[in-house]
């Protein structure tokens, strides 16, 4: 049952609010008197929709529901008057929604329904905005930016490195969609994009025996997340510049169009400007996707997130009643790793300290950061064999040469792909290659 607090005093439309919402199995508290002060003993702890009677409370109604609404944020409040308008001219927000009278006996249900979803979205909103973890100003930010993109139906385009968190981003934005498709566009080869996308009729091609829908078609009415979108082939590229732009779809074989309502969010851990010169990724569609631009910092450059971020996945990963917290030596080891994975990295790590260590305080060696790594630096780095600092420089530049030339063989001497690994823009590389003197040709 559904509880409702509703402010009024007896007449005939408090009695028909009251009549419609018992028929309808609503538990409804009525109050005659005004929202109480603050110093009363009998404040109120408000329902989460509250209806409010402004005429029963002419000289109260403004300075009551703004002390209403500062006790009690998360309620929703339905207002309504004989005559609205000298409330709806007031600056402060006093209200959700504002009904005439009249406009009560007709649209009572339909209003009440409409704040029941916008309770339902922010729900949803606040418990998946709690996984987005930091006070960094790059966090405050992002929240920000997530809380406008929420607002807006244009698409989105979210980059960032593998690890930072994209896939909880793209849920947050669509909190308000009970339908969410997700499309790994690396995992689909690419002669089936077109199918699983939009999908086929029934003898469209060798091998089609039945009808299949397509994933935008199931996403209709709802969001779809398009994650690694810079691996999409062109050729669906094409395709889906057409479903922005028009918002229709056309199923392999079929002789007509579909329309289709779908919020569209894209990710990748690519430059698509890079892949736009490299002529991977179509410059049209790269500028129909980036409306609401959200870019995801990497850990390294936050690292005032990682305190909260540890804490929070030991809250999350350990077992009831078994208490785990951060010694500040190991608090100290995590915010000087370079975290090339990002908080996925910082995930595993915790979740594997949980697990090989009793409850209590954890400690530096209780967290094992790619100790073989760190083993093979240790043995050959540049700082233990250095008998003087312009020793030390001229090997340091040695290994850089080496680490570089070694991922770029290992990709086939491609510079773009060598960068994307790395977490380098592909101008970045060339010019540190020019500056070790690295001549591609002769690697």
């Amino acid at each position: 049952m559904f509880s409702i607090d509703f402010f009024t005093k007896e007449t005939a439309t408090s009695s028909f609010v009251q009549d419609v919402l018992s028929s309808v199995n609503y538990d409804l508290e009525i109050h005659t008197e005004s929202y109480p002060r603050r110093k009363s003993a009998n404040k109120i702890q408000t329902s989460p929709i509250v209806i409010w009677d402004l005429d029963s409370f002419p000289e109260e109604s403004a300075s009551a529901l703004l002390l209403l609404r500062e006790e009690n944020p998360g309620s929703m409040i339905l207002a309504y008057a004989k005559n609205p308008e000298p409330y709806t001219s007031r600056p402060e927000k006093l209200f959700d929604i504002i009904l005439s009278t009249e406009a009560v006996q007709l649209h009572l249900m339909s209003k009440i329904s409409k704040l029941r979803e916008i309770l339902a979205a922010r729900e949803t909103f606040q418990e998946r905005m709690s996984h987005l973890v930091g006070k960094s100003d790059a966090m405050q930010g992002l929240r920000k930016t997530v809380e406008r993109a929420i607002l807006n139906n244009g698409p989105v385009l979210i980059q960032g490195e593998s690890g930072v968190g994209k896939d909880l981003i793209a849920r947050a934005i669509a909190c308000m969609y009970d339908k969410f498709v997700v499309v790994n566009c690396s995992a689909i080869p690419d002669a089936l994009f077109e199918s699983e996308l939009f999908g086929h009729t029934r003898g469209a091609f060798t091998g089609a025996q039945s009808e299949r829908i397509g994933l935008f078609e199931e996403a209709d009415g709802g969001a779809i997340f398009l994650d690694e979108i810079g691996d999409m082939p062109l050729h669906a590229q094409v395709k889906l510049l057409r479903v922005i732009q028009n918002h229709e779809i056309r199923p392999i074989g079929a002789n007509k169009t579909k329309h289709i309502d779908v919020r569209i969010i894209a990710a990748t851990n690519r430059d698509l400007r890079e892949e736009i010169l490299e002529k991977r990724f179509r410059e049209d569609l790269y500028y129909r996707l980036n409306v609401i631009p959200v870019h995801l910092s990497p850990l390294r450059e936050r690292k005032e997130d990682i305190e909260d971020l540890a804490n929070y996945f030991i809250k999350q990963y350990a077992p009831a009643g078994e208490p785990y917290s951060l010694s500040p030596e190991a608090l100290q080891k995590l915010q000087e790793h370079h975290w090339p994975g990002n908080i996925r990295e910082l995930e595993n790590v915790i979740q594997q300290a949980l697990c090989f260590n009793d409850p209590g305080v954890l400690q530096p060696e209780d967290f094992r950061i790619d100790e073989w790594n760190e083993v093979a630096a240790g043995e050959s780095s540049a700082t233990s064999r250095a008998a003087n600092y312009e020793e030390f420089r001229n090997l340091q530049l040695e290994e850089e040469r080496d680490y570089l030339i070694k991922h770029i063989r290992r990709n086939n001497k491609s510079i773009s792909k060598t960068a994307q690994k790395l977490g380098m823009l592909r101008t970045a590389l060339y010019n540190r290659l020019t500056r070790l003197g690295i001549d591609i040709k002769n690697i």
